[in-house]
């Protein structure tokens, strides 16, 4: 009865017996006529009504049967096989087949006591049979990792690894983060020989630099078996088919165990994902050549934005937004006064406007094109603004009331203001600023603005706007009621010995109005510009309506182009109103993309450009690590088994007392209901209960 469980309480239990013992006894407690027949027939008939009632009860009380049940855990052992091209390239084919004969056998043999793991593995691994394993690079420490991480709560027993142990993608093995408290067995792999070689380690650079910065590609040159040889090493330009020498560096070999770094400086001229090669000279009796030049890119931006500074007249302030714009090397200034104002200002991504337009300066010329072409203007309100055309010609700020005499404004924060974020401590600090001089007037926010300072006048707080932002009708716009920046920049000095405030403000502010909107309708994208050859290309684009939503009705093509003028052609799939292309892998180069549709009878297109570069990682270095091997297994507890001594790890793993199966108990619930025999044996009690009444006539 321990093993029983019922869904209600115990008295309930008691309940069923008192009921079942009264029906029985209503039954036949009074029957004369079975008591005159046999005396012994009313306490037998009654015995089967009450047990076929009680049981009838018992049911409905939902009882439940548990029973312990054991299950026994087999070890897991992990079998990790390096998959690599350096394992095909330096070991012999005769030990390949001894290693993976002898691994069938150790599985065969001890597969009825362990649960055997196989994962294959190179830049990744494989999981199931039909995984398909990339042997162009090796990441040791990711498939470690994953079995530490895995198995963690389950019965690993121990792991087998099988490699030459090279790495070249990850971190060193020994330093992976594992917490494995399970031996490792390693099985070692390849060639240990060192033979003459030279090859390129690795090369160093920034993967974006900005255009007319200069930017260091930093080579590391390792040579064996060499020493006394002299050689160079040459750095290359790529544009298109055409190869330029940028510099070489000679050096001479002082060891047979030869490792050097080389830096080459150099600027950065052309946009775009631009091709380099560092290459060093073959060697005599070399073993391959192969890992002697590896190929890099490195994309140039040009993400310079040119300013005009459009000035009524000589002023502190000139010199002050010159300094901030100047400090970002990604703008360029240029300062003109208003009598030589350009006839043009396509050329400009912002201007800025200082005390003007003024009532010697109307600049019509200029404020008809900011607004015919939406030019981002910031505009500085001073002692000789025409308040008047002032506020005719932006859409932040209304003035009246101008009356031509100036007011002393300190600044108040406004930490509502959500276009870009400042530094907490401005809105205190801004409190001690030096105030700036603001034109007398009513100043009011239109209904666009965003109001990031308002005026003090005095100690009189007031809603007036200082600075301010508005973007209507994708123009966006700024307005400085007051002049005197240069104070501030004095005070900041003064107190912070830095221009801790006015610096990031301007620069914000620049960056706001500067900032392009993308209003094209139709935009195509790779997922990177950078991609290995052995990764896949993808490619996304997405079409908008006019009122810009996400459609992708109509058909869309992606036409890619290599250097050599080659193309493919793709169609994109639709999925979730956007456009998607898997165009799978492609060989190293720089390639161009063209992406088309047609919407409402107009050819829409959109381009880009990507580039794949070389992966010959697993033959840079083909010199097998057997002290990494051995390191690694004794750190973990295990040993390093040779090939030829194979069948001596199913015995180590055996006789390894801490490799043993574990023994679960668990306890299962069934519902009584669930027995099969309970309904057949209520029907029997009640049938021969029927039956013996029958045949003795009374019924």
């Amino acid at each position: 009865m321990e093993n029983l469980q019922l869904s209600y309480p115990g008295y309930y239990a008691i309940g069923i017996v008192v009921v079942a013992i009264l029906f029985a006894l209503g039954l036949y407690a009074r029957d004369r006529r079975i008591k005159e027949n046999i005396k012994w027939l009313p306490y037998l008939l009654g015995m089967l009504r009450f047990l076929a009632v009680l049981g009838i009860l018992f049911l409905l009380l939902t009882p439940l049967f548990k029973r312990f049940v054991s299950e026994k855990q087999k070890p897991v052992i992990v079998v990790l096989q390096d998959q690599s091209a350096s394992i095909q390239a330096s070991t012999q084919a005769s030990t390949l087949e001894a290693v993976e004969s002898g691994l069938g056998n150790f599985t065969s043999t001890i597969s009825e006591d362990f649960e055997i793991v196989d994962i294959p593995f190179g830049e990744n691994f494989g999981l199931t049979p039909n995984d398909t394993i990339d042997g162009q690079s090796t990441n040791m420490s990711k498939v470690l990792e994953y079995v530490s991480e895995t198995f963690e709560d389950q019965n690993l027993g121990a792991i087998v690894l099988a490699s030459d142990g090279i790495y070249n993608e990850g971190k060193n093995p020994l330093y992976a983060n594992m917490q494995l408290s399970v031996p490792l067995y390693t099985i070692p792999l390849g060639d240990t020989t060192i033979r003459t070689d030279i090859l390129i380690k690795n090369v160093l650079h920034n993967r974006i630099v900005y255009l007319n910065d200069k930017f260091l590609i930093e080579t590391d040159i390792q040579a064996y078996n060499s020493k006394g040889a002299r050689n160079s090493v040459t750095l290359y330009k790529y544009l298109g088919d055409k190869q330029t020498k940028v510099e070489t560096q000679s050096f001479t070999i002082d060891s047979d165990n030869y490792f050097k770094s080389f830096k080459f400086e150099l600027p950065a001229t052309t946009v775009g994902n631009v091709k380099y090669r560092v290459s060093v000279a073959k060697l005599n009796n070399e073993i391959t050549t192969t890992n002697n030049s590896r190929n890099i890119y490195v994309e140039v931006l040009d993400a310079r934005q040119k300013i005009l500074l459009l000035a009524n007249a000589t002023h502190p302030d000139i010199k002050a937004y010159k300094k901030i714009i100047k400090s970002n090397k990604n703008y360029e200034l240029d300062i003109v006064m208003a009598e030589e104002a350009p006839a043009s200002i396509t050329e400009y991504d912002l201007v800025i406007l200082h005390n003007l337009p003024s009532g010697q300066h109307k600049i019509n010329g200029v404020l008809d094109q900011i607004k015919k072409s939406r030019k981002p203007v910031l505009f500085v309100a001073g002692g000789d603004s025409d308040l008047a055309q002032f506020a005719s010609h932006q859409d932040v700020i209304a003035v009246k009331g101008a009356s031509g005499s100036m007011n002393d404004v300190t600044a108040i924060k406004q930490s509502d203001f959500d276009l870009f974020t400042l530094e907490e401590s401005m809105a205190s600090e801004l409190n001690a600023y030096v105030p700036l001089k603001v034109p007398f007037g009513e100043y009011a926010a239109t209904a666009t603005a965003k109001v990031l300072l308002k005026q003090r006048i005095g100690n009189v707080e007031t809603n007036y706007p200082l600075l301010a932002y508005s973007d209507i009708k994708n123009h966006k716009q700024a307005v400085l009621s007051g002049e005197g920046i240069w104070k501030w920049q004095l005070y900041e000095y003064q107190e912070f010995e830095s221009f801790k405030n006015t610096t990031p403000l301007l620069q914000k502010t620049i960056q706001y109005l500067s900032q392009k909107k993308d209003k094209r309708q139709f935009r195509a994208y790779v997922s990177k510009n950078v991609f290995k050859e052995n990764e896949s290309v993808s490619f996304d684009a997405q079409l908008y309506n006019e009122n810009y939503e996400p459609i992708n009705v109509p058909d869309a093509q992606l036409i890619i182009k290599n250097a050599q003028g080659e193309t493919f052609d793709y169609q994109y799939t639709k999925s979730n109103n956007a456009y998607y292309i898997d165009a799978g892998r492609f060989a190293e180069g720089n390639y161009t993309f063209n992406a088309t549709t047609n919407y409402n009878g107009k050819d829409l297109s959109a381009t880009g450009k990507f580039s794949v570069r070389s992966l010959k990682k697993e033959t840079y270095d083909l010199t097998a690590k057997h002290s990494l091997l051995n390191d690694l297994a004794k750190q973990y507890g295990g040993r390093m088994i040779y090939p030829n001594d194979l069948a001596s790890l199913t015995q180590e793993i055996r006789n390894n007392d801490s490799i043993k199966p574990i023994i679960h108990q668990k306890a299962e619930t069934t519902p009584v209901l669930d027995l099969w025999w309970l309904l057949p044996v209520l029907l029997v009690l009640l049938i021969v209960e029927w039956f013996i009444r029958r045949y003795f006539g009374n019924y």
